[in-house]
């Protein structure tokens, strides 16, 4: 008989677990039943109120793991997906999540959630934002649009010019919108405010830019010796994160994550006309954030190996821009030819011969060249360049012409 009210006790338990809005609900009442350990601990869930009118202080963050936030109220949208979210600059679906209560968990260190937490506080997150919900409105229109087409026989002329208005502006705003996690802040607030400057990313554009393509060596091994797949997950993740925040930082563009790399371009419309000098500063900032990062992540690892590190091929010429409505990157000769040359050994930087002729035009008597060997798969052994730099050549870079400009206007606009 006991055995079986005890049972009962155990079903009925989930009834009296459950858990609903704080922000409705009544003050707990003592319960020694025993808990459903599924649920979070009750001090996690914070309270989804105004912060200004809400009295009740946040919790403090946790120390280890995991992390998390109430969403703003403009965040709290049910057609706001985490791939919307990845578009403010939070490059891992895999690091956060939502509970039911509207907050987000951050799955992950303390310091990460920190930064990733940094992205929803750029001063361009309404402008960001604003635009999101811009490109899910017109997207209802286009939906609606395309049914009256169905619909209306004799309004067919007028519905097909305002679908195609209605799919032209939809394109220019979903082409500036995956622009943004790409470039830096100051470029983002330019490229939201300025027309002409968002042009210059106009699709199939021609444009001079130095190329940069890094590739973990020795990365199969690296994967092999982890003590987890979790780990060496969260090893690279992170990894690509502060990679492209490095060549967003020296005015790069970062293009993407090729699973055991990056792949950025710094064309001078952008870059400005010191664009290789830029290119030349991440690829050293890259080569010490990985020695940091490698050792930092000895943990997730059964074997620590020490000759590990980026090979880094740069190249330089005229590419052709990739703009689509979900993409932008860059084709032509000098994307082949620096991923080649990202087979460099483990912290090298390797030049071709463009790149080499681009940096002796900008600072001929500050750099010197070292002549090496690459072999290259189907072509043979080609004659590139390393490169030794005076670290007085970093300080004095010019300022792309589109950032002058912009710090005049705000000049005159303050006189």
């Amino acid at each position: 008989m006991d055995n079986e009210i005890n049972n009962n006790k155990e079903q009925k338990l989930p009834k009296k677990a459950k858990v609903n809005n704080p922000a409705n609900s009544s003050p707990p009442q003592p319960n020694n039943s025993k808990q459903d350990t599924n649920l979070p601990p009750p001090s996690t869930i914070s309270k989804i109120a105004d912060p200004i009118k809400s009295n009740v202080p946040p919790p403090p963050p946790p120390q280890i793991l995991k992390t998390q936030f109430a969403v703003p109220e403009h965040l709290r949208n049910t057609q706001r997906t985490i791939s919307q979210l990845r578009n403010l600059g939070i490059h891992s679906d895999e690091q956060f999540e939502f509970d039911d209560f509207g907050n987000v968990r951050i799955i992950s260190d303390v310091n990460f959630a920190r930064k990733s937490w940094s992205s929803f506080a750029s001063p361009n997150i309404d402008n960001q934002m604003k635009l999101l919900e811009e490109i899910t409105e017109l997207k209802k229109k286009l939906t609606t649009t395309t049914k009256q087409l169905n619909d209306k026989e004799e309004d067919k002329q007028r519905v097909i010019k305002d679908l195609d208005q209605l799919t032209s502006e939809l394109q220019a705003k979903e082409k500036i919108n995956h622009i943004l996690p790409r470039i830096n802040e100051e470029a983002q607030t330019k490229i939201l405010e300025c027309q002409d400057f968002a042009k210059l990313f106009e699709n199939a554009k021609s444009c001079d830019a130095v190329v940069v393509s890094i590739d973990i060596r020795r990365s199969t091994e690296l994967m092999l010796k982890a003590r987890k797949p979790e780990l060496f997950s969260k090893f690279i993740t992170e990894l690509s994160r502060k990679l492209s925040n490095i060549i967003i930082s020296n005015y790069g563009i970062f293009d993407k994550f090729t699973g055991d790399g990056i792949l950025a371009f710094f064309p001078k419309f952008y870059s400005g006309e010191e664009a290789i000098i830029r290119a030349l500063k991440a690829a050293e900032d890259c080569h010490k954030i990985f020695d940091e990062h490698y050792h930092d992540s000895k943990g997730c690892f059964n074997v620590f190996i020490n000759d590990v590190g980026l090979g880094i091929g740069i190249d330089y010429g005229t590419v052709t821009l990739v703009n689509t409505s979900n993409e932008l990157t860059v084709v032509g000769i000098p994307v082949v030819y620096a991923c080649r040359m990202s087979g460099a050994n483990a912290g090298d930087t390797i030049l071709n011969q463009p790149a080499k002729e681009e940096i002796e035009r900008l600072r001929a008597t500050q750099v010197k060249f070292i002549e090496t060997t690459l072999h290259i798969k189907n072509e043979g052994t080609a004659e590139v360049y390393k490169v030794d730099v005076n670290p007085s050549v970093f300080t004095a870079v010019q300022e792309p012409n589109w950032k002058i400009v912009t710090q005049e206007n705000e000049i005159q606009e303050s006189e």
